[in-house]
């Protein structure tokens, strides 16, 4: 059986993202044929029909618009998460001692287009596990809270986000670590539970978390760390 590895995800998404290129041009050189069609008809017809020539107008730049944002998010959120893997990657491959195998010349041009860390570069982004005789719960927070970057928000579809910010997002989510991990907490806690001791928290912000596989959720609908 082929294993679908993460070197075939990177090459996927980055035809996904050709075919989303084509479709936004093949939408471009309709508006560029329009002029071609003016120069073809008789004026005074044209002048009958301008406003229907300027509502199709109107429309065909609001869907390139549209798909431009479309791009950019898409383009995020597959950066997002194919740093995330290289990044995992990466650790379990100091984890058990694995050699790495060198990205190749298309690879590594793909990588340089994504921006995506790679090699040593990712090394600094790798986290170092903390240690197991700390008892500090101040230190032990500051060692592995990590705030969710502007990459992994964007990586969630824009309809679970909906008005979301990136920062209340992430106090909501130190509210949850400090509980759960500083604190040792274990049971999971109801939304009203959460209100309760003053969490920062909504529906929509434990679906993102959700999304991101940084919470969990029980048959009750109750919050957990997954961890």
């Amino acid at each position: 059986m082929y294993i679908f590895t993460a070197k075939d995800y990177f090459m996927l998404n980055i035809q996904h993202l050709r075919f989303e290129w084509m479709c936004g041009h093949r939408n471009f050189s309709i508006l560029c044929n329009l002029r071609v069609v003016l120069t073809q008809e008789d004026p005074a017809a044209l002048l009958k029909e301008l406003p229907v020539l300027k509502s199709r107008y109107r429309s065909l730049c609001a869907q390139m618009e549209e798909i431009s944002l479309e791009q950019k998010e898409s383009m995020d959120s597959i950066r997002a998460a194919l740093q995330k893997t290289m990044e995992i990657v990466q650790a379990l491959q100091q984890q058990t001692q694995l050699q790495n195998s060198p990205l190749s010349a298309q690879e590594q041009t793909a990588a340089q287009q994504l921006h995506l860390k790679t090699g040593k570069e990712m090394e600094f982004s790798v986290q170092e596990p903390s240690s197991p005789g700390s008892t500090d719960p101040g230190s032990a927070e500051e060692a592995q809270f990590i705030p969710l970057t502007k990459e992994a928000f964007l990586s969630v579809p824009r309809s679970i986000r909906s008005t979301v910010k990136l920062a209340d997002l992430n106090n909501f989510y130190k509210e949850l670590f400090n509980h759960f991990i500083v604190q040792n907490n274990r049971a999971a806690l109801s939304l009203s539970e959460m209100k309760k001791m003053n969490m920062k928290a909504t529906d929509s912000r434990i679906r993102i978390l959700e999304e991101l596989g940084i919470v969990e959720l029980n048959k009750q609908g109750n919050v957990k760390l997954a961890v």
